[in-house]
């Protein structure tokens, strides 16, 4: 479920690389570059279609990675293209690409030195390249957006979903030759590419082999055959000239993209929810207004001093473990931006230590050790070797996340804001929305003063204030209150190499090594920011309970010193993002679901509010998965691909505690 192979290669005399495996090689050994040129650009004719394309965004799948050579080749015809034609309406390119056996960094390297002109784009690409677990990995190029599926196309075309049906604008038929790789050219492959592809969508190929024209003609696409590059006589490319309209496996969830004109887009909270929900935006083109009801950004979940970036390793749910994992590699690449940006925030690459401080934890993280995830996102250790990373004596052993960090969020917010409105965002403070109307054209919202703004969309991204909305009250979310503790450093707390997880957290000294963050607590259903000294005084016990070592000692809460935060949190913890579902409505769709699948009866597609949207319920880990979420949201809201696989997608939406209800039969109130 979690493990990728790396592919096993050597380099023949022409310093092509060949696949050990497959016997194969990766590109032409005449000359790689003009044979994707030749078979996937012109075979797909995309400079014509570009020139004459009339929306925003172009979607090329391909399958088979490798190197990377076809996609290096297509985002450079495009940047040329956009040169040539700034005015188009095509803007941005998307390509998805699926690779079951991905290079190791250094054979990837040594492929790339093959094609110099492409050094900058190979460079990027090498800098983001990881030990990856199955799924999609989304990595932004300027203008071009890669999507890089790992593990087994079969497995993986699948998940792209309902949503992506009749959206795919053209095909690169890659990775081995058929003759070597059996497994991956087989009926299911064409049905799914016929399905993903658009009207008038187009594919093209290497080879000509009968049992693929068959099967794609098969699928349904109209064939036609090429002259070969180089000494291979022939090849094919092709187009979807009829549509074979496929039924939506579960339109309880589908989602629908916002019907943009303005692209005029309010966005209600000022977190770092709304944050990252905004910059995704951005770079799409929308016009943002931001309304934050306090009289700063980040005053309240995420205005803490100092917070912990890690994925949220749990044993218990295998769909949360992988949203964690492919929202923390997200979140590195945003936290990147960020400092290439220059906007300033404290932080600190340093790892993560994760404590076996009892019984139930010491099984817990051997579960998370079973999993077999790469070295380089996580580490079991024993009692020397944890106490060797955090810098200081532990009594037991536990697991390290080597690239996890502390950062200061509320710095990271403010900054990014304030970088955000020279880009001409729009930012509304101590504006409390108070209620949602629709308009012929969208949202009108009125603020607490009575005051009214009419926007296009609007997205509420205001934490545990989601539910006060008409359209937002059945949701089923609630306020945990968090109190973050501000502790003097020490001789021995200044040793703290990394963060440390026990029952609570405590942080590596600040950059001006003065104090530590500690806490924090978690008291369900309570929204109140008062100081409490009880929580205060248990953040401090918690600690020297869990890690009864000498050092501990020194940590000292006395000067109650401290942060109350209020955090948005859903009984299965794991965050929603998507379009708002309208209540009402859907229990009058689906409160017969049960019996409808049973009686394999026509079942509606779900009904939401249009262009209103959603991301919350982050919980206590926003710093790792608001980027990843806010990226999601902007691509739903635009229609583009989504950089995350369809059962993760389900996992985060909005009525999903519902539809679990309808689908046992059971009655929701």
């Amino acid at each position: 479920m979690f493990t990728i192979q790396h592919a096993k290669i050597h380099f023949n005399q022409e310093n092509t690389p060949v696949s050990d495996k497959f016997d194969d090689v990766y590109f032409s050994n005449q000359d790689g570059l003009a044979e994707t040129h030749y078979v996937f650009l012109e075979g797909n004719q995309l400079w014509e279609r570009w020139v004459n394309y009339q929306e925003a965004h172009f979607v090329i799948a391909e399958t088979g990675f490798g190197t990377g050579l076809n996609f290096f080749a297509v985002t450079t015809l495009f940047r040329e293209f956009r040169q040539k034609h700034p005015d188009s309406p095509l803007k941005r390119l998307y390509f998805i690409s699926f690779e079951k056996y991905p290079l190791p960094l250094d054979a990837l390297q040594q492929a790339h030195l093959a094609y110099p002109q492409f050094s900058r784009l190979a460079q990027h690409l090498q800098q983001h390249w990881l030990n990856p677990i199955q799924g999609c990995y989304r990595f932004h190029f300027d203008e071009t957006t890669l999507d890089l599926w790992f593990g087994d196309v079969a497995e993986n075309l699948p998940q792209l979903g309902d949503y992506m049906n009749s959206k795919i604008d053209a095909w690169f038929l890659d990775g081995f030759a058929p003759s070597k790789n059996p497994d991956m050219w087989n009926e299911q492959l064409y049905q799914q590419m016929f399905r993903f592809t658009k009207p008038q969508g187009t594919f093209a190929t290497f080879t000509a082999a009968s049992a693929v024209r068959k099967g794609l003609e098969n699928a349904g696409f109209n064939i036609k055959k090429r002259k070969g590059f180089g000494k291979k006589r022939e090849c094919l490319s092709g187009q979807k000239t009829h549509e074979k309209l496929t039924a939506l496996s579960t339109p309880w969830f589908h989602s629908q993209p916002a019907n943009l004109k303005e692209q005029d887009i309010a966005i209600i909270g000022g977190g770092i929810a709304s944050l990252c929900t905004a910059i995704s935006l951005v770079k799409r083109g929308a016009k943002i207004t931001i309304y934050c009801e306090d009289e700063q950004t980040a005053l309240n979940a995420s205005g803490n001093k100092q917070g912990a970036f890690y994925p949220q390793l749990s044993d218990d749910n295998e769909r949360n473990i992988r949203f964690y994992i492919h929202a923390f590699a997200y979140g590195h690449q945003f936290l990147q931006w960020a400092i290439q940006q220059q906007i300033e925030f404290e932080h600190e690459f340093c790892g993560v230590a994760l404590c076996a401080y009892n019984e139930k934890t010491e099984s817990k993280l051997n579960k998370i050790a079973d999993l077999n995830l790469p070295s380089d996102l996580y580490q079991s250790l024993n009692q020397s070797e944890l106490s060797e990373k955090v810098g200081l004596p532990l009594p037991f052993g536990g697991g390290f996340i080597p690239q996890g960090a502390w950062l200061a969020p509320r710095q990271l917010v403010q900054h990014a804001f304030a970088f955000l409105e020279k880009q001409g965002v729009q930012i509304k403070t101590s504006q409390k929305v108070t209620a949602l109307s629709q308009t012929e054209n969208g949202w009108q919202i009125t603020t607490a003063e009575n005051e009214t703004f009419c926007h296009e969309v609007v997205v509420l991204a205001n934490g545990h204030k989601l539910t006060e909305f008409e359209q937002t009250q059945k949701l089923p979310l609630y306020p945990v209150r968090g109190q973050v503790s501000q502790i003097p450093t020490s001789e021995n707390l200044l040793k703290l190499k990394t963060v440390l997880c026990y029952d609570g957290y405590l942080t590596p000294v600040d950059q001006a090594k003065a104090s530590h963050c500690i806490g924090a607590s978690h008291v369900r259903d309570n929204a109140t920011r008062e100081f409490s000294l009880t929580e205060q005084q248990e953040n401090q016990q918690k600690i020297q309970q869990n890690i009864p070592e000498e050092w501990t000692k020194e940590v000292d809460t006395s000067g109650n010193l401290a942060r109350i935060g209020v955090r948005c949190s859903v009984r299965d913890l794991t965050p929603m993002m998507g379009a708002i579902p309208h209540f009402s409505t859907q229990q009058t769709q689906y409160q017969n679901l049960f019996n409808l699948r049973r009686r394999k009866q026509p079942i509606e597609q779900a009904e939401n509010y249009p262009n209103l949207y959603l991301i919350g319920a982050l919980g206590s880990r926003g710093l790792t998965s608001a980027p990843f979420l806010g990226e999601t949201l902007a691509s739903l809201i635009y229609g583009e691909p989504l950089p995350m696989s369809e059962d993760l997608i389900h996992n985060l939406m909005p009525n999903r505690s519902w539809v679990r209800r309808w689908l046992k039969g059971a009655e929701v109130k």
